[in-house]
């Protein structure tokens, strides 16, 4: 901490950036091999497999197809998931998690892609847009990381990259990976929040919010407000798929961490001290009387599980995603 304030903050009044300048030493100590044993081992799988859970090109393509078969057995028509098919709209990346643990949030986009008309594709490479470079300071892996994602825009002529809702996997993949990788940015990237209004805004999807009445709060991921300034598009989406749309205070670029920011969710030496300082964040969510959290961030969506199950909170976690997918009228 600075003297000038006596606490951290992103817009330092002494004008240091204190994220960048953590950032440095973390790249300084993991150049010298001093990494934590959770970020040492997820950065060797994104080298060695080219994702952070070393999910094999096997299971991801099962599970797609897994997904889907769900969503046409859903809608009672033919739906298609896309791999590596060229000249599409744009390419869609996700998160490994998507495919290890929450398969649904991929069925979901298909199923809201396939609604909209949209013409689409997954890269059978380059498909995780996460970036542990971000969190170990390792500017070689965020840069390997982030080629990887804008390589296979290029190699399959895509006319944007979406991005689906990662915290740092939006952040390196909109922002930081470009100057790592040293890569001109000759195609457009965005948010699937900007995907989804930009459905609502043209009639391409049509959304009935009474589909989701429960009370719903959203928590700014920091990566995606502070350090992405995707603030309002998300709140847009969420008022005109939500009935009961509450904020929790402070919010935006002022919003409390989920607890797992900056890799320390990967850190399982940390989750004890994470718990006894996240009682500020769990007082916050009880405060709004919301029973869904919503958040754009799965390394939130982590963090909060871990709050709401150690101090009982009667809410659960969804993705803008999933209430999209809620509202629409089919």
């Amino acid at each position: 901490m600075c003297s000038a304030c006596r606490r951290c903050t992103y817009s330092c009044p002494m004008g240091v950036d204190t994220a960048l300048l953590v950032r440095f030493a973390r790249g300084l100590l993991t150049d010298l091999g001093i990494v934590p044993e959770g970020v040492f081992n997820v950065s060797r799988d994104q080298w060695e497999t080219g994702n952070q859970m070393a999910v094999t090109e096997e299971d991801y393509l099962e599970t797609l197809e897994w997904m889907r078969q769900e969503v046409e057995a859903e809608l009672g028509v033919t739906v298609r998931i896309p791999v590596d098919e060229k000249d599409c709209d744009f390419l869609y990346t996700i998160n490994p998690r998507e495919i290890k643990f929450d398969p649904r949030s991929i069925g979901n986009a298909a199923k809201i892609f396939h609604i909209a008309g949209e013409r689409w594709t997954m890269p059978r490479w380059g498909w995780d847009q996460t970036n542990f470079g971000l969190f170990s300071g390792d500017d070689n892996l965020g840069a390997y990381v982030a080629q990887n994602v804008y390589e296979a825009a290029v190699r399959l002529r895509a006319k944007r990259i979406v991005i689906s809702e990662c915290g740092h996997g939006y952040r390196s993949t909109r922002w930081e990976g470009y100057n790592w990788a040293d890569y001109d940015q000759r195609i457009p990237t965005e948010s699937v929040i900007l995907t989804l209004k930009r459905y609502i805004e043209e009639g391409r999807i049509r959304v009935d919010p009474s589909k989701n009445g429960e009370p719903v709060t959203f928590h700014d991921s920091c990566n995606v407000a502070r350090s992405g300034g995707l603030i309002e598009e998300p709140r847009w989406v969420l008022q005109r798929v939500c009935k009961d749309f509450r904020e929790m205070y402070p919010n935006r670029t002022d919003n409390y961490c989920c607890t797992g920011g900056g890799g320390l969710l990967s850190i399982a030496e940390y989750r004890p001290l994470r718990l006894e300082v996240a009682k500020i964040k769990a007082d916050q969510l009880r405060a709004t009387g919301a029973k869904l959290v919503c958040t754009m961030c799965h390394n939130c969506i982590d963090g909060l599980t871990d709050v709401i199950k150690h101090y009982k909170l009667d809410m659960g976690i969804v993705q803008v995603m999933d209430l999209v997918e809620r509202a629409l009228i089919t």
